[in-house]
C-alpha cells in the first residue's frame, strides 16, 4: 500500500537489514523493486503517527534528512534507501577513516547550519516547533543538581566532580550562552550515521529539535567512546570547520553521562523481554563503560581541562 502511495514499483525481494538483533526500536527492511531500485521499510515497534509534516520542515530549512516516500499512522514508513554500513560497525572493525569521520563533520555541521535565535529551544515535534526562551547555563545547572541524589546512592566519589562542573559552569557561563542554538539530530549514536568510501548520511529522525549544539556534539563525542574511542576523531573537528572548545565540551559530556546514567532508561532496557541479547549485550557493555569514564577518565582529564 505505501509503495502505491508512493508510486513506486512493485517489490520483488525483501531482505532484513538489521538482521544482527541489535535494533532496539524499530525493524528495517530493504526492499528490491522491479525496476532495480531499492527503499527501505521501516517498521517501528510502537504504533507511531507519520513522520510527514516534521520530515517536510526540516527539509525546507535545508537540513539533509533522506527522502521520506511514504507513511502511514501505524509506524510503518517508506524510507531513501541510503547504501553503506553504520560508522558504529565501521569503527568497530577497524575501517573508520579520517575522510569518514571528516564527512561525518561535514554531516553535523550542515544539520546545524539551521540556527535560530538564542536562546530559543524546543522540540520539532509532528504538530509544529515548540519554541522558548531557555538558558543554556541554567538547564546545565539543573542537569547537574538533578544527578547529585543518585551519585550520593550509587557513585559517591561523583559529588567531588558535580561540584568540579557546577564550577566551571558558573565561571564559563558567558561562552556557553554565546554558543547559537540551531536543529540537531537529537539521537546522536553512531548507529545513526550510515558510511561508505564517499558519503556519509544521517537517518532515523524521530528525535530533532533546536538546541545547543555543544550538547548534541558532546553526546556524540560519548558515543565515540562507547565504541572503543577516547573520543571523536580530530577529523571529526575538521570536518566540522567550526570552533569547539575542547573544555566545554567535556563539562558538557560529563552533565550528559550522569544524566544517562541516572535515567530510567537502563531499567526499562533490562526489564523488556522482547530485547535482543545482542542489544543487551551492547547496552550492559555501554554502561560499563560510562561507569569507568566517570570514576577514572573523567576525574584525570578535569584536572586540565575544568582548571
Amino acid at each position: 500500500m505505501l509503495l502505491t502511495e508512493a508510486g513506486l514499483p512493485e517489490a520483488v525481494a525483501l531482505d532484513a537489514v538489521d538482521d544482527d538483533g541489535e535494533g532496539l526500536d524499530n525493524q528495517l527492511w530493504r526492499v528490491t523493486l522491479q525496476d532495480g531500485s531499492t527503499v527501505l521499510l521501516r517498521q517501528s515497534k510502537v504504533l507511531s503517527p507519520s513522520p510527514r509534516t516534521r520530515v517536510d520542515f526540516l527539509r525546507h530549512n535545508g537540513v539533509p534528512v533522506p527522502v521520506l516516500h511514504a507513511a502511514d499512522d501505524t509506524g510503518h514508513a517508506l524510507w531513501e534507501y541510503v547504501p553503506g554500513a553504520t560508522l558504529a560497525s565501521s569503527v568497530e572493525q577497524g575501517v573508520a577513516t579520517e575522510s569518514m569521520w571528516a564527512r561525518t563533520g561535514q554531516a553535523f555541521a550542515a544539520v546545524h547550519a539551521a540556527e535560530f535565535p538564542a536562546p530559543l529551544q524546543g522540540a520539532i515535534t509532528l504538530d509544529g516547533v515548540d519554541l522558548r526562551p531557555l538558558d543554556p547555563v541554567e538547564q546545565l545547572l539543573t542537569r547537574i543538581e538533578a544527578s547529585r541524589s543518585w551519585a550520593a546512592d550509587h557513585l559517591e566519589q561523583a559529588e567531588a566532580l558535580l561540584d568540579r562542573v557546577t564550577a566551571f559552569v558558573d565561571a564559563n557561563s558567558h561562552r556557553i550562552r554565546a554558543e547559537r542554538p540551531a536543529v540537531t539530530h537529537g539521537d546522536t549514536n553512531l548507529l545513526n550515521i550510515i558510511v561508505d568510501d564517499h558519503s556519509v548520511s544521517l537517518i532515523d529522525w524521530d528525535y530533532p529539535a533546536v538546541r545547543y549544539p555543544l550538547d548534541e556534539l558532546s553526546a556524540l563525542d560519548e558515543h565515540a567512546h562507547l565504541h572503543g574511542l577516547d573520543g571523536l576523531p580530530s577529523a571529526f573537528f575538521t570536518g566540522y570547520g567550526r570552533p569547539v572548545a575542547p573544555d566545554l565540551l567535556f563539562a558538557y559530556r560529563a552533565v550528559g553521562c550522569l544524566g544517562w546514567l541516572r535515567s530510567d532508561e537502563w531499567l526499562s532496557w533490562q526489564s523488556d523481554p522482547g530485547l535482543p541479547e545482542p542489544a543487551q549485550h551492547r547496552l550492559r557493555h555501554w554502561h560499563s563503560r560510562l561507569l569507568t569514564w566517570v570514576t577514572e577518565e573523567f576525574p584525570r582529564a578535569a584536572q586540565d581541562l575544568l582548571a
